[in-house]
């Protein structure tokens, strides 16, 4: 079974749990996290997705393959986040003003097993979604892991509201539901940014720098005139133009080439192909 796929039935059974007790435990903090699981729903299938289409070989119209698909995911999952922490604020803001009106109901203990259940199962999913995600530089599954992230935070603040609640302080359940509108919203940014960055084909300095080293250690280059990265997905194309002796043949030139492309290939992880330019110095 698939990281996404096991994020999806996770979801939807902590869903269905924080719902329905924090419906009967009169817990706001745990009904604003049943939002974010929903949410966490179709995000994750839409990651899923993604992650299976973007490894598709690639095809007559599309000869870089489909990694972008990923990042579109990406973008869509920030875009969920933002509009999840946006409800749910306003969720928790109503049950805040609420307050002021009627006798504050205090959650029960369910409230708090539920809290815990979700801490742990989103904590596992965390450590998956990193080693996957990090192993094959899936820019879905590291969105999904910002994502379980969150989710860990919001069952701590989930926790700590509902216990806090139930001792003295029955306002700071409907704080803790704005709490965690306002984390949700702001962890949205971040997965917006670097994938419209991947989309926008804006090159990571890093991976240029890298391959321009790599290619000068080749035996027979004299110098790397320009480098070109765009990221495709998790993955990137790298074009070089590899300065030479003047005086070599275009079969030595060739592979002055092709032995800059092994190297490139061999020092950098995660690159789709390489295309050597051979130039006189």
């Amino acid at each position: 079974m698939s990281v996404q796929l096991l994020a999806v039935l996770a979801n939807a059974g902590l869903m269905v749990m924080k719902f329905t007790i924090g419906h009967f435990s009169h817990s706001r903090a745990l009904v604003a996290d049943g939002f974010n699981s929903a949410g966490d729903i179709l995000a994750t299938f839409v990651a899923w997705l993604a992650f299976r289409y973007a490894r598709t070989p690639p095809d007559q119209n599309h000869p870089f393959g489909h990694g972008n698909a990923e990042s579109l995911a990406g973008l869509l999952i920030g875009a969920l986040l933002l509009g999840t922490g946006a409800f749910i604020c306003l969720e928790g803001l109503d049950a805040w003003l609420a307050q002021h009106s009627d006798a504050p109901q205090v959650p029960e203990p369910p409230a708090l097993v539920a809290a815990g259940i979700t801490i742990a199962v989103k904590l596992g999913l965390l450590v998956l979604s990193l080693q996957v995600g990090r192993r094959t530089n899936s820019p879905t599954l590291l969105a999904s892991a910002r994502d379980h992230q969150a989710d860990v935070v919001i069952g701590v603040v989930a926790l700590v509201g509902i216990f806090l609640a139930r001792n003295g302080l029955p306002w700071i359940d409907a704080a803790s539901g704005i709490a965690i509108g306002v984390y949700v919203f702001w962890l949205g940014f971040a997965p917006v940014r670097d994938n419209l960055d991947v989309l926008m084909q804006r090159e990571p300095p890093e991976i240029g720098d890298r391959a321009r080293h790599a290619a000068l250690e080749v035996d027979g280059a004299v110098a790397v005139r320009s480098v070109r990265v765009a990221p495709i997905g998790g993955e990137y194309r790298i074009e070089l133009t590899l300065q030479v002796d003047g005086s070599h043949t275009v079969a030595r030139g060739h592979e002055l080439a092709h032995a800059a492309e092994d190297r490139i290939l061999a020092t950098i992880d995660h690159v789709q192909a390489v295309v050597v330019h051979v130039e006189p110095a």
